[in-house]
């Protein structure tokens, strides 16, 4: 049994207000070549299918004609939602689309829903889990904690989960492993001072866990917990995260093995650092022309019309930013300021702030208000 992995489509993304639409159809293309070529039988989308929660109709068309070449391949789908997505609208067909071998778990509903496949002699059961928060899981099993290690550790406990079969589940959370987190990008939305992410050690019970959110393809803890990675780079953050395909391949023995694919996108993202001079007269390296470019300048003068002048090379440029004298000492001013706000404490910060708003300062009535309110909050 062959199973591919994704996660993180986004679809509809913009990207310093460019469409990624034309991208995004590109590389689902090249997906469905490796599904062919690879004899893959089921595909895991494991959440954040769109990018946002209404999303564009261009994004409905290519997810639309995604998942239909694959139902006309006899592929099985299972789709989770993501913390970007609309749970009604993932949801929309889902009893119909039930019947094409498409399943879709968006909204957690008092279980972690199950899908038992058996194929080739193989049976695995997949657990779908669609993102949910900690507050809904305490809220309809009457926890005493938000807590969302508590929570899903609850969860985990109280699913039947037969170890003695094959168990992969779908989820769309930050999992952690030992109090480290994953590698993250600019792109996704990350922890809060930690307070949801989820050890990789509660879900040992299962023999792979296919995770969504984190845009960096990379393992959790153990090489069977695992994040997908977006299927494109959506931030100059990400421009050395080489995106790739996960397919696991369990065989007779119900022993998972694990293949990367790369991923490789119709227009790269990239940096590059000169003078516009050398730029234009392509004495740097340019590279791919049309690919999403950061492109860092080092002139000390002023540019007139930079990013113009820019795209005669590099029309897809996104970001041009200056790396010279003024810049360092601006860098450097702004470090300076940085420092002095972090051995401030949150009430002479507020204080300021109050000033700098009302231009008056703050009376001691309001400051020990404030200060109440700093106290129960840390609390």
């Amino acid at each position: 049994m062959k199973i591919l992995h994704l996660a993180d489509l986004h679809l509809g993304k913009r990207v310093n207000e460019m469409s990624m639409i034309e991208d995004q159809k590109y590389i689902l293309d090249q997906i469905i070549t490796l599904i062919k070529e690879e004899s893959v039988g089921i595909v895991l989308l494991c959440g954040d299918i769109y990018d946002k929660s209404i999303p564009t109709i261009e994004a409905i068309h290519l997810l639309d004609e995604f998942l239909d070449q694959l139902s006309k391949m006899a592929i099985k789908v299972l789709m989770i939602s993501g913390n970007h997505d609309s749970i009604d609208r993932l949801s929309f067909g889902k009893s119909l689309f039930t019947r094409s071998n498409l399943y879709i778990a968006s909204q957690f509903e008092n279980e972690i829903e199950k899908i038992t496949v058996k194929e080739n002699g193989i049976t695995v059961n997949f657990y779908m889990l669609p993102f949910v928060k900690s507050a809904y899981i305490s809220h309809i099993f009457q926890l005493q904690t938000d807590s969302y290690e508590e929570c899903f550790r609850y969860l985990i406990e109280h699913t039947k989960i037969d170890e003695e079969e094959t168990n992969i589940l779908l989820s769309h959370q930050f999992v952690t492993a030992n109090k480290k987190n994953p590698e993250l990008s600019d792109s996704e939305t990350s922890s809060l001072g930690g307070i949801d992410n989820i050890d990789f050690h509660i879900f040992d019970p299962f023999d792979y866990v296919a995770l969504g959110h984190i845009h960096k393809p990379q393992a959790m803890g153990r090489e069977m917990v695992r994040y997908a990675g977006s299927i494109l780079k959506y931030s100059f953050s990400e421009i050395h995260m080489d995106k790739k395909a996960t397919i696991l391949t369990i065989d007779a023995k119900k022993e998972i093995s694990l293949s990367f694919h790369p991923l490789k996108p119709l227009r790269d993202m990239r940096e590059i650092e000169c003078s516009l001079e050398e730029l234009l007269k392509k004495q740097c390296e340019i590279g791919n022309q049309e690919d999403y470019m950061h492109v860092i300048l080092t002139n000390e003068e002023q540019i007139l019309d930079a990013i113009g002048k820019v795209r005669t090379i590099y029309p897809n440029v996104m970001q041009i930013s200056f790396k010279n004298r003024r810049h360092m000492k601006q860098l450097e001013s702004a470090q300076i300021k940085e420092d002095q706000i972090s051995d401030q404490s949150p009430a002479e910060l507020f204080e300021q702030f109050y000033k700098m708003q009302n231009h008056i300062d703050l009376d001691e009535k309001r400051l020990q208000l404030v200060l109440s309110v700093f106290e129960e909050v840390i609390r």
